[in-house]
């Protein structure tokens, strides 16, 4: 799609970027900051292409958000026992922290565009980004009271935004039946 920058066309941008600042650094001429500010070209304006994730802002949340956050809401209720549990109980927790940064940018969701230029959409997506940040903090210090607040943060996130922005239809339909359920636990199976 032409106009449409990929995460990945924004990390060669932005690499990019970086080499030419570090370039014109290094070739800067004697005589310091005063110097090279009287010789600094004038800005110039680039439109920059619309960042835009390569799928739905619906799918991140399916496949990404609600599968990082059922196992921290799993964790207030079978704790974590081993360090193997701990450690992936923390990737779950920085996915999740990643995922509320993504739910800004818009995805190829007919409502995704609409969604993501939203004031509250991106309050929503903030909290998400900052509960996850509180998980990782939680999690490496083990705290499993902090574990018990954060899930239920993230109960609140979801809730709070589905019933602002998608409330008949949470998954989409996308991948079945996704979050552990109170059966899920008097059943002894493992969510």
């Amino acid at each position: 799609r032409r106009g449409v920058m990929t995460v990945r066309g924004l990390v060669r941008l932005l690499t990019a970027t970086i080499l030419l600042v570090g370039l014109n650094a290094c070739s800067r001429p004697e005589g310091g900051a005063e110097s090279a500010a009287q010789s600094a070209p004038e800005p110039v304006s680039v439109q920059q292409p619309e960042l835009l994730l390569p799928v739905s802002l619906n799918t991140l949340m399916v496949a990404l958000v609600n599968h990082a956050a059922a196992p921290i809401w799993v964790a207030a209720w079978r704790n974590p026992e081993t360090d193997r549990d701990w450690r992936e109980l923390e990737r779950m927790a920085i996915q999740l922290e990643v995922g509320g940064a993504l739910l800004s940018i818009p995805g190829t969701g007919p409502n995704d565009s609409e969604w993501a230029s939203n004031p509250t959409w991106q309050s929503w997506a903030a909290a998400l980004q900052q509960t996850g940040a509180d998980a990782v903090l939680a999690v490496r210090a083990r705290d499993l009271d902090g574990v018990a607040r954060v899930g239920d943060a993230i109960v609140e996130i979801c809730e709070g935004c589905h019933t602002d922005f998608k409330p008949d239809l949470p998954t989409g339909g996308q991948f079945g039946e996704l979050s552990p359920t109170a059966a899920d636990f008097d059943a002894g199976e493992k969510p």
